[in-house]
């Protein structure tokens, strides 16, 4: 039996959702903001307080000062928190086009040349002369030696086999 989640996403999918994955994402953000207080600063600025640590998020140039807002272009816990007391349902807009589908679509419309045969190849003189040679490094035979100096209070033990009855 599907869950809720799956059959919404089925259902409700055009190409102006994200793909399965982000909108995963984003329901595991909105989970996180259960603990948050929000604090409305201006229209689009916002404060955000979990655990003592103050987070700002501006909704206007879709940031965030946990900084996961602007580097993956999908909304962060804070934000979602921002949309849930705004009531925005719809979140995305605030996520970057290159998690909807038709980016995906548009990246594969460009009609691409198959390379020709390597006989058919033009290559210039100055690559046919520069000469390669193999690394200087050679790796010696063996398991390579312990990198990590023990310390003189660690317990330096000898290996000795006993048996395990009588010692």
């Amino acid at each position: 039996m599907e869950s809720k989640i799956e059959m919404s996403w089925r259902w409700s999918y055009t190409k102006e959702t994200l793909g399965r994955r982000f909108e995963e994402i984003l329901i595991i953000n909105a989970s996180k903001c259960a603990k948050m207080k929000v604090v409305s600063s201006f229209e689009f600025i916002f404060s955000m307080y979990e655990g003592g640590i103050r987070y700002i998020v501006c909704l206007e140039r879709k940031n965030c000062s946990c900084g996961k807002f602007q580097h993956d272009e999908i909304p962060c816990a804070h934000a979602m928190d921002v949309f849930k007391k705004k009531n925005i349902t719809d979140v995305h807009p605030y996520c970057s086009d290159y998690y909807k589908p038709y980016a995906l679509a548009n990246t594969y419309a460009v009609h691409m040349e198959p390379m020709p045969d390597k006989n058919d190849w033009t290559i210039p003189e100055s690559v046919l002369e520069e000469v390669i040679l193999p690394p200087r490094y050679k790796r010696m035979v063996g398991r390579p030696r312990e990198k990590r100096k023990k310390n003189p209070d660690e317990k330096l033990t000898a290996n000795t086999n006993c048996c395990g009855r009588c010692g």
